[in-house]
């Protein structure tokens, strides 16, 4: 019998346990099982202590225990919009107001910002949570959230509330306007809407929210402004992308076209040394833009050369390509590194909901039990956590 299966009945949580007691748990288990087994991994140490307490995964006992919690049933209360549980919590525990929640240490408006729940929001606000507080993972206000997900009405509480429009110093160097634009938001009329609202309320647009919602006036005034800003690189994040190489990947040629009209380098390189022309001509880019023929050379033999190609076509939720790719072999489950994390195709469809590219990598038998490398997360997890709940269920549905 190995250690990570028991038929005896599970053990009993001890009274009021807690996240912390459930990490120094997991690591002691860590060293129990080394003392047999010097390649005993963290996530298979979680695993034995979850079945211990007679749950089917970490992740289980993990969303258990924090339930138990007075912190836990706050933060699900904000991620469900849940008004009159807050309420009732807070009026139980008003010195919880200020709890910070999940492993970026959120504070409840930023969950409830974040899932587009204005009652919930109201109540965090009018008990007095500052509408500018910054999470501790990617620096950021609960605006910056609300933004990126297209909440035009929660942006618009939270400005009244005080809260700042340009939000400048997250960690991705966007700003509010930047989150609202740049991830996949140019796109779509809620996204430009709360763009527009943010300009309205004093915002101004940087170079790259201009090119991610093609205005040209914008550009031109900017480049005006500052010449330098035709160069300026994006964060680590994105790889120190240049303005030419950010314009090219969204797929925007009117700014490709004006960015170079303006004096942009065509020659200039982002962070890893690649030139704008890089972008379309990789099978990445190829693909992105839409350009087929170069589909098969996408692909080796062994399939290893599509990962990149097909997280980024699953993160856009090109299906069409997504399917390409898999028809010619390549890897539903190939682990590529992206904002510093080893993560699946599966991951990123997930976060960014797209369930007809989640379907089409489970089509292919893409394993839903991958956990990522730096948050230790399935798909599943990903989607919860992005507000997917449609697309965790069909996850964990196919895990049976």
């Amino acid at each position: 019998m190995s250690d990570e299966t028991s038929a005896s009945a599970p053990a009993p949580l001890p009274d009021a346990p807690d996240l912390e007691w459930l990490r120094k748990q997991a690591k002691r288990r860590l060293h129990e099982l080394r003392h047999t087994d010097p390649d005993a991994t963290l996530a298979r140490a979680q695993l034995a202590l979850a079945r211990q307490y007679g749950f089917r995964s970490w992740r289980a006992l993990k969303a258990h225990v924090d339930a138990l919690t007075v912190d836990g049933r706050l933060a699900a209360a904000a991620r469900a919009g849940d008004a009159d549980a807050l309420v009732a919590l807070l009026d139980a525990h008003p010195d919880r107001l200020d709890a910070r929640v999940g492993q970026h240490g959120m504070t409840l408006l930023h969950v409830a910002a974040h899932g587009g729940h204005l009652a919930a929001v109201d109540v965090l606000l009018r008990r007095g949570l500052d509408p500018n507080a910054r999470e501790r993972g990617d620096d950021t206000y609960p605006m910056h959230w609300a933004a990126a997900a297209g909440h035009l009405d929660v942006v618009r509480r939270l400005a009244d509330a005080g809260g700042d429009v340009v939000g400048h110093g997250d960690d991705h160097q966007l700003e509010v306007i930047g989150w609202a634009t740049c991830w996949h938001g140019g796109d779509d009329d809620a996204h430009r809407a709360v763009a527009d609202f943010l300009v309205s309320r004093g915002a101004r647009h940087h170079v790259f929210s201009a090119i991610a919602m093609e205005r040209e006036d914008e550009l031109r005034r900017i480049v005006a402004a500052d010449p330098s800003q035709l160069e300026r690189p994006m964060s680590r994040n994105e790889g120190h992308q240049r303005p030419l190489h950010f314009a090219v990947r969204m797929n925007r040629p009117r700014m490709v076209a004006l960015l170079l009209e303006l004096g942009a380098d065509p020659q200039g390189t982002d962070g890893d040394g690649y030139p704008p022309a890089a972008y379309a001509t990789t099978p990445q880019s190829a693909l992105l833009l839409a350009e087929w023929d170069p589909v098969s050379r996408a692909v080796r033999e062994d399939g290893t050369r599509a990962a990149g190609t097909l997280h980024l076509l699953a993160k856009r939720g090109d299906v069409a390509g997504v399917r390409a790719l898999l028809a010619r072999g390549a890897d539903p489950d190939a682990r590529w590194s992206h904002w510093g994390a080893e993560v699946t195709p599966l991951h990123l469809a997930a976060l960014h909901g797209h369930a007809e590219v989640v379907r089409a990598l489970l089509d292919a038998g893409a394993d839903t039990t991958i956990h990522d490398s730096m948050h230790d997360s399935d798909p599943a997890g990903w989607a919860e956590h992005a507000g997917q709940p449609a697309i965790a269920t069909m996850l964990r549905a196919d895990a049976h």
